[in-house]
């Protein structure tokens, strides 16, 4: 293994940026202990870009061992899977650094609307694009790609989405490898759809729609590929192995094997990067483990805010929390910036408090600026205890020695607030929160959860904290999130159902963005959740690896597998 030479870091979150700041210590170039740089940043798509030599071999660790090998299917969306498996499945369209989704190169030439009504999308395959025993990439992966997801098509089917597949009408294949995917109806985030292709030749061998999908492809270890790698050999628990795809029809892969450990316990990777066991590790950020990957020689640590961003939820189906003027008082109560400085902020001085629930500070869509802070003039997470105590004694309650007291004269009863087990930062805004809102008269009683989501959709809590992962396109997330189908807070509005259709139905990105912040702020005048602040990733990575680089969407770091290696020189 090559031995990496670098310098080590300091830390710092970017806004739609990657910052990466070198700090004293082993440095390249110089041996008095002084930085090489200090506070440099660089897009993320132009982060760490280099070129790299052929050869070699680089280990990524990642936290769980694949169960199942179907990333479409419900329980294989899990992002170590989409790690593991980015470099085998093809991609038409790809969840870039940027927060952009863009067509996969490598794969089609073109993807495009082509007729608005309807909706017709049209994809072109490159011509040299196959899959690893040399079936070409056709119409018809694409076709049962589709079918596997839509409903109507697969009733037994058990995809982790449905969205934009429930919609299509049709897709044909045409002359020069072209695809034709026809919409029901318009179908705003189409860009969305395609992420990964499974192979149509290999299904046919394999049963029906949903045996081939639901038991084939999530037990069986792809002995094909469509991507840059090929599974050489899995070891469960401990690694998988890959090699380069020698019919790979796009650039690279540089290295001659990439190897993706398995190492559940991250204070265990910190040890494996440090003895160069491990090149590349994304971990959950905490303040030990980035004290302790700062203080590694020879790696490069960048962060980066992403999609995904911690919120404060309130169950309005609870007889308490109904009343508004309740859940806005205590929204008003919760300092965030104290949520902060207690939890990310301390390995994260720059985050801010997030005032949007569909868009991150900075994200633009299709080119239109997205983002619009819909909280904080609203008073919300200001940590304003004097203007929280006036919302509830002008709404009739009144507040003793006793606790909290409704217009009714009936007591506020104890709240229940849920957090995840094991999750040390949504404890301590547990705690937090706990404190603040005792100066209103309310007492929460905490509980942990050891099965998030299932807290989480049966509505088994009255206040909870936890993270949503927004995709690029956040139309189809606004809905399950935001739609009364598909909310876990219990609040429905009938006109935020239409502006949320209305948003999955146009092609305006103008638009989208507008009825997308008129949710956002109706939610924050309904006081039903409180957004805190956006998530950074965290990457790590040995310091003279060219072209790796955080990725802080859906796809994350092994999104360009294909251009890693050792740098020229490294």
């Amino acid at each position: 293994m090559t031995r990496i030479k670098g310098a080590r870091i300091r830390y710092g979150a970017a806004l739609a940026a990657v910052a990466v700041l070198a700090g004293c210590g082993t440095t390249e170039g110089g041996g008095d202990g002084q930085p090489v740089a200090a506070g440099m940043q660089a897009g993320q798509l132009d982060a760490n870009r280099a070129e790299v030599q052929e050869g070699g071999t680089v280990t990524y660790s990642v936290d769980v061992d694949v169960k199942n090998w179907n990333i479409l299917h419900a329980t294989g969306d899990v992002f170590g899977y989409r790690q593991v498996l980015n470099p085998v499945l093809p991609h038409a369209m790809i969840s870039m650094p940027d927060f952009t989704m863009a067509k996969n190169d490598a794969l089609l030439l073109d993807a495009k609307v082509v007729k608005e009504s309807p909706q017709t999308v049209e994809y072109t395959i490159r011509p040299e694009a196959t899959w690893s025993d040399g079936t070409p990439i056709t119409a018809d992966d694409f076709k049962y790609t589709w079918q596997v997801q839509d409903p109507k098509q697969c009733p037994t089917c058990q995809p982790a989405t449905t969205a934009g597949y429930d919609q299509v009408a049709s897709v044909t294949g045409g002359e020069g490898r072209t695809v034709t995917v026809t919409f029901e109806k318009t179908y705003q985030p189409w860009r969305l759809m395609f992420p990964y292709l499974l192979p149509a030749h290999v299904a046919a061998q394999h049963g029906d729609l949903a045996a081939s999908f639901n038991d084939y492809f999530t037990t069986t270890v792809p002995t094909w590929s469509g991507g840059p790698y090929l599974i050489e050999q899995h070891v469960p628990n401990q690694s998988v192995t890959m090699k380069k795809n020698p019919t790979w029809y796009g650039e690279g892969p540089r290295l001659d094997q990439l190897i993706f450990r398995i190492l559940t316990d991250e204070r265990q990777a910190v040890t494996a990067m440090a003895n160069n066991e491990i090149q590349v590790v994304v971990p959950r950020p905490t303040l030990d483990l980035v004290e302790q990957l700062k203080g590694i020689g020879n790696v490069t640590t960048m962060m980066a805010s992403g999609l995904l961003y911690e919120h404060l939820d309130v169950n309005t189906a609870h007889p308490a929390l109904s009343d508004q003027a309740l859940r806005r008082a205590i929204f008003t109560a919760v300092d965030r910036q104290a949520v902060i400085d207690k939890t990310i902020g301390q390995f994260s001085a720059d985050t801010k408090p997030l005032g949007n629930r569909n868009f991150m500070p900075g994200q633009k869509l299709e080119g239109v600026d997205a983002y619009t802070d819909n909280v904080t003039g609203k008073g919300l997470g200001g940590g304003q205890v004097d203007a929280a105590k006036k919302i509830l004694t002008d709404a009739g309650y009144t507040i003793g020695d006793d606790g909290l007291t409704d217009p009714k004269g009936k007591p506020v009863p104890t709240l229940r607030m849920r957090y995840s087990k094991g999750n040390q930062m949504r404890l301590d805004t547990s705690v937090l929160v706990q404190n603040q809102l005792k100066q209103l008269g309310v007492t929460l009683q905490l509980q942990e959860t050891d099965s998030l989501g299932t807290t989480v959709n049966t509505g088994d809590f009255d206040l909870i904290v936890f993270g949503t992962n927004l995709d690029v396109i956040p139309t189809a997330t606004a809905q399950s999130v935001f739609g009364s189908k598909g909310t876990h807070t219990g609040y429905k509005d009938a006109e935020l159902d239409g502006w949320l259709s209305d948003a999955a139905e146009t092609l305006d990105p103008k638009q989208v963005v507008e009825l997308l912040n008129k949710v956002d702020e109706r939610i924050s005048d309904k006081a039903v959740t409180l957004p805190l602040y956006q998530t950074p990733t965290l990457l790590a990575y040995r310091t003279d690896l060219g072209n790796v680089r955080v990725n802080p969407t859906r796809f994350g770091t092994s999104y360009n597998a294909q251009e890693w290696g050792v740098k020229n020189g490294g």
